[in-house]
């Protein structure tokens, strides 16, 4: 069919486009989601000019409701591609002074989506597309109508009910404009204009994380602990340069950047906790940057082996406590789970969930719970 294949065209040229930028997000790549959706079309839909005498009469599509599904990939932060349809919506037309007439019809969508608020619980969308519609079971059984491509709006909400599980409502407008013809009745084909709104709820669910891109380590003189890019020789005898003040002469200092005032250990590293690593809301997973972070750590706890650490999980105030507990314990211990895969003894590291109980930033916003989602390491040893 003419559709399909123009449907398809699209679909190719979109995979196309949204490999592209892909590499640049780590997130849940792909969501399928299935609901239902009410057909209204628009209230007039053609006339037939019947040679009887009368003149015009309107042509008439009623309401319908059927299941529908849609599978999107999401390849940036903002944009995701959607590929949408249904089980036949049964269409009952009313063809004027020659009766009644039904057919079946099933819509497919290829989308473009736009996400306002990707990582939030409300993630109101806006999108564009075309849809191949697809005619079929026409009855009487001599009326043909033709298969069409036209362009479609959309217009959503998703509401996060977890991390994974989210509700959605959305609206669509499709233009569907199909050529009918019908044996019995003389002269050429006549047009009837469907052009259906389209409102549906559906439940939906996220899934297919790509494993982060390890990254090599660079110097980050706001860690808790830095890196020390090589051995460091014998102190030398009498006074010697200190570039940071911290009391270890740099010949010695394995971590030669360290921020003025901290208390370090003997290697020159610091004991104070700055090391935050950040959530999405309720996920335990770990964001690309969180490996970066993790990586340092990683190096310094291998190299410096007298270093113990308390992983500290938190979450922000959504949910029960009960729930934000559990939640918290999970955040800590996939930071734990990936010190010890990387060689960190477990002896030497604690996990530790908190809850909702230590926030550092307002939980009325989202900037603030944002802050709240977080993981702490922190240096449990004396240094000494």
């Amino acid at each position: 069919m003419k559709s399909m294949s123009m449907l398809l065209a699209c679909t190719v040229a979109g995979v196309l486009i949204a490999s592209g930028p892909a590499r640049a997000y780590d997130g849940s790549n792909w969501s399928v989601k299935a609901g239902g959706h009410y057909l209204s079309p628009k209230s007039s839909n053609g006339s037939l000019n019947l040679d009887d005498g009368f003149g015009k009469r309107e042509i008439d599509v009623d309401d319908s409701a059927m299941f529908t599904l849609a599978v999107a990939y999401r390849f940036s932060e903002h944009w995701s591609m959607e590929l949408f349809g249904s089980a036949p919506f049964q269409l009952d037309m009313d063809l004027a002074g020659l009766g009644t007439a039904e057919a079946g019809l099933v819509p497919l969508t290829l989308g473009w989506i736009y996400t306002f608020n990707p990582d939030g619980r409300w993630r109101p969308y806006l999108g564009a597309g075309v849809t191949a519609a697809m005619f079929f079971d026409e009855d009487p059984s001599d009326m043909k109508l033709d298969d069409d491509l036209g362009p479609a709006a959309i217009a959503g909400l998703d509401f996060g009910i977890t991390r994974s599980w989210f509700l959605n409502l959305d609206v669509r407008w499709i233009d569907i404009d199909t050529e009918a013809k019908i044996r019995e009745v003389p002269g050429d084909a006549f047009k009837v204009a469907i052009d259906p709104l389209m409102v549906g709820l559906m439940v939906g669910y996220r899934f297919g994380k790509r494993e982060p891109e390890y990254v090599a380590p660079v110097p980050a003189a706001a860690a808790a602990v830095a890196v020390p890019e090589q051995a460091a020789p014998a102190p030398a005898a009498g006074p010697c340069a200190d570039g940071d003040g911290d009391g270890v002469c740099d010949a010695a200092d394995k971590c030669p950047s360290t921020p003025a005032g901290d208390t370090v250990d003997r290697y020159g590293c610091s004991l104070v906790s700055r090391l935050m690593l950040f959530f999405d809301f309720d996920s335990a997973e770990l964001r690309p940057e969180s490996i970066r972070e993790l990586e340092r750590v990683t190096q310094f706890m291998n190299q410096i082996p007298e270093a113990t650490a308390l992983i500290e999980g938190h979450t922000d105030s959504l949910g029960t406590d009960a729930y934000n507990l559990g939640l918290s314990e999970r955040r800590a211990k996939s930071v734990y789970d990936y010190l010890v895969s990387r060689g960190v003894n477990p002896a030497r590291l604690q996990s530790l969930g908190k809850g909702e109980s230590q926030p550092i930033a307002d939980n009325s916003t989202e900037a603030g719970r944002q802050q709240n989602r977080r993981v702490m390491l922190i240096r449990t040893d004396s240094g000494r």
